[in-house]
């Protein structure tokens, strides 16, 4: 049994990018950028208004009230045709460009129109620089915005857009085939007989595996027979990364790892020190990476977000591939008697300006409605057996924390 840490260097030490390939930029939305992105123009690409309001000379408005004749108007996306000089101002809304000779823009809330417009008061002084966002002070063209091995967020898709890369360069998604082992599983659409339940592993595996942006093959869901899952298991050493769940344990009937070994799969380890989830086998074939994932529910998907996830992200070229951990203070005790490291879980929120975690009452590594309803897992280490309320732990953050 390997420390989580050590199992974790291992995958990752085994895993080779795929190639780049090319897609359009409304298709890029998850994937990994395969290469650094550099503007191609000043942005903003001219002097431009932060506010609705007059651009002025800000020596015009230094002491006020102070009345200016208004020249005209710019809107966005119109290029002003005259300078503003001495005693005049010019009408100007968000966005816009500002004229030449304008050394601010007053916003309209602190102004008064009169003569139908033809003038204005400033009622407010007006300092020089305010309100205005000076060409390239956000990217100068040529300039890196984004790096490769970075996600392909909304708000990165906004700076794509900016830089008009119509086309963006991206790692490749995984083929990613999934196995399910047990003879005790039936479809969702059956009422399970007694002693059955229904495959939840295979639809949790297979969802975790596409958001983290691989393509899926469902290899279905096999018995324990080791005929029937050498069968399933042979097709799915053409895919990148082949996922079993169940028949990894030391049981009479968990007969994966002898089915792996006939085709000829290096195991480089087969049990994890990490509650939930010791039982779990990785190696490869050539270029096929080779997962047996526990067939307790809880613990299939904890060491997918923990290990399978980390390959299928660093296969594509991302640079942060373990979720994020913080430090949270616990509001209820927590228990770890495994001798190994511990994830429960947990909801975190923040509350009256620190990160506050109640611990979830789960039955194990069986109750998935615990986890589902987890947005965190603590973390205690092997050699900690407990924390009291008030103390700080570990957290590993699940998904999106805020929307759960």
């Amino acid at each position: 049994m390997i420390p989580v840490d050590e199992a974790l260097r291992i995958v990752l030490a085994q895993v080779s990018s795929l190639p780049a390939e090319e897609v359009p930029l409304g298709e890029a939305l998850g994937r990994i950028l395969a290469a650094d992105v550099a503007s191609d123009v000043d942005m903003p690409p001219f002097d431009r208004s932060a506010m609705d309001g007059y651009a002025l000379r800000a020596e015009d408005a230094s002491s006020v009230p102070a009345v200016l004749e208004v020249m005209g108007q710019v809107r966005a996306g119109q290029m002003p045709r005259d300078a503003v000089g001495p005693g005049q101002a010019v009408q100007i809304m968000t966005g816009a460009p500002v004229p030449a000779g304008a050394t601010a823009v007053q916003q309209v809330e602190r102004t008064r129109s009169l003569d139908q417009g033809r003038r204005v008061e400033i009622v407010s002084a007006v300092e020089a620089g305010a309100n205005i966002a000076p060409r390239g002070s956000e990217v100068r063209a040529g300039e890196v915005v984004l790096s490769r091995g970075m996600p392909v967020t909304p708000a990165v898709m906004a700076v794509l857009s900016a830089v008009g890369a119509a086309r963006v360069s991206v790692g490749c998604r995984p083929r990613v085939a999934v196995l399910v082992t047990g003879d005790e599983l039936v479809g969702v659409a059956e009422k399970p007989a007694p002693g059955h339940i229904r495959n939840s592993n295979g639809y949790a595996v297979m969802a975790q595996a596409r958001l983290a942006g691989a393509e899926v093959l469902d290899l279905g869901v096999v018995p324990d027979d080791a005929g029937r899952l050498a069968a399933a298991v042979e097709p799915g050493l053409a895919a990148d990364v082949l996922l079993v769940s169940g028949g990894v344990s030391e049981g009479v009937y968990d007969l994966v790892e002898p089915v792996l070994q006939r085709f000829g799969v290096e195991l480089l380890f087969t049990k994890v020190a990490i509650k939930p989830g010791a039982p779990l086998v990785f190696g490869r074939r050539g270029g096929t990476l080779v997962f047996g994932l526990p067939g307790n529910p809880v613990s299939a998907q904890v060491t997918f977000d923990f290990f399978v996830r980390a390959a299928l992200l660093r296969m594509q070229g991302a640079t942060a591939v373990s979720r994020p951990t913080v430090e949270v203070e616990i509001a209820a005790g927590v228990k770890n008697r495994s001798g190994r490291r511990a994830h429960s879980p947990a909801r975190v929120m923040w509350s009256f300006g620190r990160l506050l975690a109640e611990p979830l009452r789960s039955m194990g590594s069986a109750d998935i409605v615990a986890h589902a309803r987890a947005n965190a897992l603590l973390v205690m280490e092997a050699e900690r057996l407990q924390a009291e309320a008030g103390e700080r732990l570990p957290a590993v953050l699940l998904g999106d924390l805020l929307s759960s």
